[in-house]
């Protein structure tokens, strides 16, 4: 008699169509359980590394400051090649932390939006020879040493290389950065926030939120951690950011000439006789003809100043001056043409 056909697949075939038979039949019977997209259960799927939270930072506007947490940076990581230089007083994680005092893991554009919700207005990083421009604003380390709170202006915690003299508490300006692409997304976005670069010490880098005031600042490779009073690394820091408070018997006023006061000098003579009497703000042409001006300092002073405005430059003709006063909020650092 001829072989049946199945007979003749052997041995190995008919094991293998068995025990897909039995597959078929157990899964009919026990189906695995299903979540309600139909996917396989929770339980059994691997679970995905779970990002930090993000660090906010904390903006008490009635104390005018903005808080953040940090540590202290490993330093002299690349001491052969960097020779103890420093190029940040902070960075965001991610950042040049071998070149900084700190390190924090709160967001730039985070931080950035904090100091703006401060009053603390943002101007332009420094070019060339031009200082930056913005806000001023303190800035103080908080940590515990020994036992002891320890409050520092973070100015004491740079030194200069060469003197090994710590640098004098000054305020520091609140360019706000500059945009730049997003290497991710392709879009424009605040340079900082590619950079991690929070706190910059010279002029050359325009990506941080915050530039060092100083002249000196044009020259790079100047300054270095002051070990003398930084406490050792990984030590647990809050930075605070102040924004001054303006002197008692400050006033603020904004004003609005009008007449012949575009093309004759008005705005070089307004900053000339401003920087005179000491006082801060800005001033600069309107597309209408008029120019606007902010004047901050002692009243004596600004009334002294409008004065001189009235009658403006010898080929000026002011036909018309109003003015309002508005609260003085000391976040002028110059009195500038503003373009």
């Amino acid at each position: 008699m001829r072989k049946g056909r199945c007979c003749s697949w052997g041995p190995l075939a008919s094991i293998a169509i068995c025990v897909l038979a039995c597959a078929v039949i157990i899964l009919t019977i026990f189906p695995p359980e299903l979540d309600t997209a139909g996917s396989a259960s929770p339980e059994s799927a691997p679970v995905a590394a779970e990002k930090p939270a993000a660090v906010k930072p904390v903006v008490d506007e009635k104390a005018g400051t903005v808080t953040i947490p940090a540590v202290v940076a490993e330093q002299g990581k690349y001491f052969d090649k960097l020779k103890g230089s420093i190029e940040y007083v902070l960075v965001a994680r991610g950042g040049k932390a071998y070149e900084t005092v700190f390190v924090t893991d709160a967001d730039p554009l985070a931080l950035d939006a904090a100091l703006r919700k401060l009053g603390l207005e943002t101007g332009k990083p420094a070019a060339d020879d031009s200082p930056p421009t913005g806000a001023p604003v303190k800035i103080f380390a908080e940590f515990s040493r020994e036992g002891k709170k320890e409050r520092r202006a973070v100015d004491e915690l740079v030194a200069y290389k060469k003197t090994g003299k710590a640098l004098t508490p000054t305020t520091w300006t609140v360019t706000g950065s500059r945009k730049s692409i997003d290497p991710e997304s392709g879009g424009k976005v605040l340079e900082s926030a590619v950079t991690k670069s929070i706190i910059g010490l010279h002029y050359t880098d325009p990506s941080p939120l915050i530039q060092n005031s100083r002249a000196e600042a044009r020259t790079e490779n100047i300054y270095k951690t002051n070990l003398d009073l930084l406490p050792e690394k990984g030590t647990a820091v809050t930075l605070v950011f102040e924004k001054p408070r303006a002197a008692p018997g400050t006033i603020r006023v904004h004003a609005f000439l009008s007449g012949r006061v575009q093309g004759v000098g008005f705005r070089a003579f307004t900053q000339r006789e401003a920087r005179k009497l000491e006082l801060t703000g800005w001033v600069k042409n309107l597309p209408d003809g008029r120019v606007e001006t902010v004047i901050e300092g002692p009243e004596a002073a600004v009334t002294q100043l409008l004065a001189k405005l009235k009658r403006g430059p010898r080929a000026a003709r002011v036909s018309g001056l109003e003015k309002m006063e508005e609260p003085a909020r000391a976040t002028f650092r110059d009195f500038t043409i503003e373009r």
